[in-house]
């Protein structure tokens, strides 16, 4: 969602959109985000009730959501449906598509 809004057709979007936007990591940003907003349903370490999240649909490390990059951007920045119950704040989106698209190569 915000890096298509970022840039114009044509460019290396990635790597053009990326050059201008601050360094964002799992250690300085994700690894919170992914603690306040997914892994009450989505952790290896949730022994209650996973709210309907798929059983092996984890995000307890990076390499986790690395192995899904394209699907958790999906859900989480484009469309916007997770988590279910809303509620992330604009600059935490904004963070997390940089992340996403610039740490983890996530192809636009």
């Amino acid at each position: 969602m915000f890096l298509a809004a970022c840039v114009t057709e044509g460019e290396d979007t990635a790597e053009a959109w990326c050059a201008d936007q601050p360094e964002v990591t799992w250690d300085s940003f994700s690894h919170g985000f992914m603690l306040d907003y997914c892994t009450s349903c989505h952790s290896v370490n949730n022994t209650g009730s996973r709210y309907g999240a798929p059983e092996g649909v984890n995000f307890d490390a990076e390499s986790d959501v690395a192995a899904q990059v394209e699907r958790v951007w999906t859900r989480v920045v484009a469309d916007e449906d997770m988590p279910e119950a809303g509620g992330v704040y604009r600059d935490d989106l904004y963070l997390f598509d940089i992340y996403l698209t610039c740490t983890l190569d996530r192809t636009p």
